[in-house]
């Protein structure tokens, strides 16, 4: 549904032709239930959550506001028992109401040069399951990585400015200024989706210390660069930013009887590049990032050898084939540290296959998918079936279940969160 609203705005007589400005309004947005229920580990009620969404937009010539917000009310939080560990008070405060703007900004369309100022999303790169590029927002990870990137990714303050150069193939350069700060919004501790933590050494006490995050200055801004072009059946983009690592590193002493723990953002840099090639059917693409001065937790004793600045190397590849209603899309990634050395907490090299099939029946009414990712250096594995289901050009009914494996490293630390969910969704 949307709502076309025309306001006619007349300048004060001056002598000058009176100036009439079009204003073109609209309101999209939707509701949504997600409910997810633990079938293995504890058998309970994982979310039970009433979500709002919302998208206004106004067009005035070459200049419009664009904006989401996200609002839930999470009933499972008041549903199941408060209880010790892993749905304490403090945890159900992190899960039961939040209301987040996704997006809310000003952009202005001209013919060479686009340009954002507001809370934004920024996309770099796009791969299955996993990121590889997309490292601009952090994400929301109370749940894990179980949520659609566009849902999960924190808005940023930020500056974006485009310029489309008049050549003879089509480019793009990209400009990006971030004057905030934001982490990632870890799953508070104790609940069934936080990480997991190396334990105690036997004797020590733990002093957790203030997080210690990034100020901002206005001569230190995160900032990044991009420029993307299409080079016959080649799609190819390069891409640069500087910014804070927003998940944190855990610097650690050791004192008589305590260790003292302070968690604490580093600065990073990446330099990346992805690829897309279509030859028939196949759609080949891949990314690769290089991290310059990545923290590594490490061990050690003290605030100083904790933690390693090292140089990773990060790459995906992968093929998608689309023939009549069918899409396979395997993935392989891979991540290799720099200057290896045993104390890291991190091995040599690392990284996942994933494989994504879909279709669809009943004219594209009923769309079933299932996404594998394997940790091929522990074994953990997560498989993500899912059937969607068109009711109508509004309606959409979604069964799916989220499925781990293993006993550690990524993935496999939540095998015991085993979910089933059904969710419904009516969009205006």
């Amino acid at each position: 549904m949307a709502r076309r609203i025309w306001l006619l705005l007349l300048c004060f007589w001056s002598g000058a032709p009176m100036v009439a400005i079009a204003i073109e309004a609209s309101l999209h947005g939707g509701l949504k239930n997600e409910s997810a229920w633990f079938i293995s580990g504890e058998h309970r009620w994982d979310k039970i959550q009433n979500r709002l969404e919302l998208k206004p937009e106004i067009i005035s010539g070459d200049w419009q506001f664009r904006s989401r917000v996200l609002s839930w009310y999470d009933a499972a939080m008041d549903v199941e028992s408060t209880r010790a560990p892993n749905l304490t008070a403090r945890i159900k405060r992190r899960y039961r109401r939040e209301t987040q703007v996704k997006e809310a900004y000003l952009f202005y369309q001209g013919e060479a040069v686009d340009a954002r100022l507001g809370i934004q999303q920024i996309v770099w790169g796009k791969t299955d399951g996993l990121r590889m590029l997309d490292i601009v927002n952090p994400l929301d990870m109370r749940e894990f990585i179980l949520d659609d990137f566009l849902d999960s990714r924190i808005g940023l303050v930020a500056a974006r400015l485009n310029w489309y150069p008049a050549t003879d193939f089509e480019q793009e350069f990209e400009l990006v200024v971030i004057p905030e700060f934001r982490p990632v919004d870890a799953a508070p501790p104790g609940s069934r989706w936080a990480m997991a933590t190396p334990a105690l050494l036997p004797g020590l006490s733990l002093r957790t210390l203030p997080e210690d995050r990034p100020g901002w200055t206005p001569l230190d801004p995160e900032f990044g660069i991009a420029w993307r072009a299409t080079l016959g059946a080649w799609d190819v983009s390069l891409n640069y930013f500087r910014g804070w690592k927003d998940t944190p590193n855990a610097f650690r002493r050791i004192l008589p009887g305590t260790m003292e723990l302070q968690l604490r953002h580093l600065r990073m840099q990446t330099v990346g590049g992805a690829f897309a090639h279509t030859a028939g059917a196949f759609v080949i693409r891949g990314e690769g990032a290089l991290n310059l001065g990545e923290g590594i937790d490490r061990a050690g004793s003290t605030f100083d050898d904790t933690v390693a600045r090292k140089t990773t190397y990060n790459a995906a590849l992968g093929v998608e084939w689309t023939r009549f209603n069918w899409v396979v899309s395997p993935q392989f990634f891979i991540r290799l540290v720099r200057d290896w050395s045993a104390q890291l907490v991190e091995d040599r090299a690392s990284g996942f296959w994933t494989l994504r099939v879909a279709t669809d029946f009943m004219n594209e009414k009923l769309k079933p998918e299932i996404l594998c990712i394997v940790d091929w250096n522990t074994d953990g594995w997560l498989a993500r079936p899912r059937i969607d289901y068109e009711w109508s050009d509004h309606m959409v009914m979604t069964l799916g279940a989220d499925v781990f494996g293993g006993g550690r490293g990524f993935l496999g630390q939540f095998s015991r969160n085993d979910r089933l969910y059904l969710e419904a969704e009516y969009s205006f």
